[in-house]
């Protein structure tokens, strides 16, 4: 069996991947500190891991633009001391990233050597953290738009709208959901080529939901699935950006073109087909959702 170590224990990827495979130690803050190059080192000495899956991140958006040297020391230099920890060892790491390092105006999904344009200081601190990683032999996967654990931006519409009645959202914001059991799946199967290291493997992979699609037309989607089910989902309202106040900057177009993993994996990750799970257990949890039938 292949013994992985995942960073960032606490976070919902990390935990996800640790439900589905015993094989999987998610360590958190308190048994593996990113910033803590004894930490790191303790971690990776005690465990006979044959891989490492770094999900560690200051991810919240307002969170690393109000204070930007935190978010540096967790995404860049905190991953590069990780990946020359991994290198040391010989150990294969694969550093979880994110669509938010493409910013710039664009007309198609970004492809994995395009370069990186980010928009705000998350961006900026995981884009500068992929360079290290890449730089100590480190691989680097990106993601985006992560649902189906029930805490995703999904259900956050429908609990928003519970009490409303209705939630507004981006119309004009593009990218690519993607469901976490099929990515799981999936970086667990990489976890076991880079283990074997018996195939060569791309050093910077897109794993990502496809096709493309605004916010509003997944939570749409989403919506339907749940009346389908004989719900009751809030009303939609569509909005641009720039309707929303904020302090951070977020791209419109940020869609990953996933084509490389599809031909990788034989298959590309359609988020449509993982959309009606992750409602019905949005569903099962949230019985509000349910309508009033008479007695």
């Amino acid at each position: 069996m292949v013994r992985i170590l995942v960073t960032g224990g606490r976070g919902r990827l990390a935990q996800a991947m640790a439900a589905v495979d015993p094989v999987v130690v998610a360590l958190p803050r308190a048994g593996l500190d990113l910033t803590d190059p004894v930490s790191i080192d303790q971690a990776l000495a005690g465990g006979g891991f044959d891989v490492v899956v770094n999900t560690a991140a200051i991810s919240r958006l307002d969170v690393a633009e109000a204070d930007p040297q935190r978010a540096q020391a967790v995404n860049a230099t905190g991953a590069g001391a990780l990946a020359e920890a991994c290198r040391r060892r010989a150990l294969p790491l694969i550093h979880i990233s994110t669509d938010y390092v493409f910013g710039a105006p664009t007309a198609r999904p970004w492809r994995e050597d395009d370069p990186v344009s980010p928009a705000n200081a998350y961006g900026r601190t995981k884009a500068e953290g992929e360079q290290r990683v890449l730089d100590a032999g480190g691989h680097v996967v990106r993601v985006a738009w992560l649902f189906g654990d029930g805490e995703d931006f999904v259900a956050a519409m429908l609990r928003a709208g519970k009490a409303s009645g209705a939630v507004t959202v981006a119309e004009d914001q593009v990218g690519s959901p993607t469901p976490m059991p099929v990515l799981v799946e999936r970086l667990l199967v990489l976890c076991g080529w880079l283990a074997a290291g018996d195939r060569a493997l791309p050093k910077v992979l897109h794993l990502a939901g496809s096709p493309p699609v605004s916010r509003a037309d997944w939570i749409e989607a989403a919506f339907d699935l749940v009346a389908a089910r004989g719900g009751r989902p809030p009303r939609l309202d569509r909005a641009p950006m720039a309707s929303f106040p904020s302090t951070v900057v977020r791209p419109h177009y940020s869609a990953l073109d996933t084509a490389l993993a599809a031909s990788l994996f034989g298959s590309p990750i359609d988020w449509r087909a993982g959309l009606a799970d992750a409602v019905a257990l949005i569903f099962t949890r949230h019985r509000p959702f349910t309508r009033h039938r008479p007695a």
